[in-house]
């Protein structure tokens, strides 16, 4: 060690310029690592853009030829495809919404009076089932009706707002049931609340062409309550299996604790037994207590008999001018 000291005092321009050779190499090789792998990412990049050019360059795939043979083949699809469709939309066409109380084949003057005797009798009958069962209601409770609590529908509004509350009943009921259920909202969106079908949708062609939808909206709702994860899956699978088409727009789940349970909380001590013996240790079992808020928008569908209707279509003919 001592003459490798001597060296470098001796020979001290050699030391620098060793020095300096090795330094100069360790940022050469830093530099060209660096290149290689820069290297190696536009090469992966060429490669991917040089394959997607390739594809985009190939001429795309030809239409069927014209043919006799290949008309009579997408007419027999067509047919199968219509088929189907109509078969699809004649078994929907079950989930018919009926007037609550058959309303609707009251005289005409008395469907008013009937239709507000119908309501006041059902909010009662379902504020006692949660009386019963121990379900809270919100205050003022009257099946997302409230405006027709001391003031008779209209004639006019009178069928759509029956079958309303045969859907409204139906809902009340089924969260009614549920023990310890904290009812917090139940309410009808105004905007959704007249059954009308879709607008028709504008092309850009010329020639204006109707496209309507098989379906008609008969109720919306939104409803705000707090439950236990069992009624939570109860009430939802009740909806699946309702008597009314029923679909959910809007499902928002909210734990009422952020926490979960701890795994090294100490399990409870079991009490002594009477006669003395020692008691089982049962193994602990970690879940969660919390409850959950539910958010919920719903809306109930019609599938009217609507016979050869272009609904049913499914090439729609543009209409003659």
């Amino acid at each position: 060690m001592n003459r490798i000291t001597k060296w470098f005092v001796d020979n001290k321009l050699a030391a620098s310029l060793l020095a300096s050779l090795i330094f100069g190499t360790l940022i050469l090789g830093f530099l060209a690592y660096q290149a290689w792998d820069d290297y190696g990412t536009a090469s992966a990049d060429y490669t991917s853009k040089a394959s997607q050019l390739l594809k985009l360059s190939q001429p795309p795939k030809p239409f069927p030829f014209p043919s006799q043979n290949n008309l009579s083949r997408l007419e027999e699809t067509i047919t199968t495809e219509q088929s189907s469709l109509d078969a699809l939309v004649k078994d929907l066409q079950k989930y018919q919404v009926p007037t609550f109380a058959d309303i609707g084949n009251a005289k005409p003057q008395d469907r008013s009076q009937r239709f507000q005797d119908a309501l006041r009798n059902e909010v009662t009958r379902i504020k006692s089932l949660a009386t019963n069962t121990g379900a809270t209601l919100t205050p003022g409770f009257y099946l997302g009706l409230d405006e027709y609590e001391n003031r008779l529908p209209s004639q006019d509004d009178i069928q759509l707002l029956s079958k309303q509350l045969t859907v409204l009943s139906w809902l009340g009921e089924l969260l009614a049931t549920h023990k310890d259920l904290i009812l917090s909202e139940f309410s009808r969106p105004t905007a959704e609340t007249s059954p009308k079908k879709d607008s028709p949708k504008q092309t850009t062609s010329s020639v204006p062409v109707k496209v309507s939808t098989p379906y008609e909206n008969a109720c919306a709702m939104k409803v705000s309550f707090r439950c236990n994860q069992g009624s939570f899956r109860e009430i939802v699978n009740a909806i699946s299996t309702a008597p009314y088409f029923l679909i959910i727009d809007q499902l928002l789940v909210h734990n009422t604790s952020s926490e979960p349970p701890r795994r090294d909380t100490p399990p409870p001590t079991a009490a002594p037994a009477l006669d003395g013996s020692t008691p089982i240790q049962r193994l602990p079992i970690i879940v969660g207590r919390e409850l959950l808020d539910i958010s919920l928008k719903l809306r109930g569908l019609e599938f009217p008999d609507q016979g050869s209707s272009p609904a049913t279509n499914l090439h729609p003919k543009p209409e003659a001018k």
